[in-house]
């Protein structure tokens, strides 16, 4: 028997949480925003990722072509940027500031994890074999 794509992307954990296509596409928008944050892209001209991705197909290309651009990011000026100050919008007329090893551990890998653990559970919820070795990509 064939399961649609939507009964797993649809997928959530409680009422109030976003479902698994969504949690995907933060995934990718952290990936790519924070990367470029970190190089020092300012906050207007961080990349726009549109929400979008409703089928498996279209959420493996997403993840390719945002994996594809974290790769292509200068490490170095990331590593150089550690000391950089960060002003991000948090809320309506709301903003943090943070230092970018600040940024990195307490508000980017945080975000990022939660997302990814989210899919992980979201994908278990639906009897999907994946196990801890596979969320560690081992």
């Amino acid at each position: 028997m064939e399961i649609e794509d939507a009964n797993y992307l649809d997928a959530r954990l409680f009422p109030d949480m976003h479902e698994m296509k969504w949690q995907v596409q933060m995934i990718t928008e952290f990936a790519v925003r924070g990367a470029a944050r970190m190089t020092g892209v300012a906050t207007d001209d961080l990349p726009n990722l549109p929400m979008e991705g409703d089928s498996f197909d279209a959420l493996l290309v997403r993840i390719e072509e945002c994996a594809e651009t974290v790769a292509n990011t200068d490490n170095t000026s990331i590593d150089h940027n550690a000391d950089m100050k960060i002003e991000m919008p948090i809320g309506p007329d709301q903003t943090m500031e943070l230092d970018g090893k600040t940024y990195v551990q307490s508000f980017y890998l945080p975000n990022l994890f939660f997302h990814v653990t989210t899919v992980y559970n979201l994908a278990r919820m639906q009897v999907v074999s994946v196990g801890k070795r596979d969320f560690m990509g081992l």
